[in-house]
């Protein structure tokens, strides 16, 4: 996890021309970045609930990507974007659904390199 993406137009450029893939739990946006580090982000709308709901589905979802950074291809810029479920699901769904993002998008880097 070296760095993680906080501009506006970061975020919009994912929205807008990003692929996107979506799961029950999460839906993550992705984009190749021009540089050789991924970064990624999250948001959690207001639709999600109070704060601590919206905090606590930031923390499962970096949570859970902690596990799968080291597997990244470099160069991807990761937008995650909290679903409702995402606040009451345990860790083991949100790892799940970060997998299923990981491997539709293509995102794991080849085993034999």
């Amino acid at each position: 996890m070296k760095g993680t993406v906080k501009l506006n137009r970061e975020f919009r450029y994912a929205y807008n021309r990003g692929k996107k893939v979506v799961t029950p739990a999460l839906v993550m946006h992705c984009y190749k970045n021009r540089t050789s580090t991924t970064k990624y982000g999250i948001t959690a709308s207001t639709a999600i609930g109070k704060a601590h709901l919206r905090n606590r589905a930031k923390r499962l979802i970096r949570e859970a990507y902690r596990g799968f950074a080291p597997r990244i291809k470099g160069g991807m810029n990761i937008i995650f974007a909290a679903r409702v479920k995402t606040a009451s699901a345990s860790l083991e769904t949100v790892k799940n659904a970060m997998n299923e993002c990981f491997e539709k998008a293509g995102l794991f880097k080849d085993e034999n390199n």
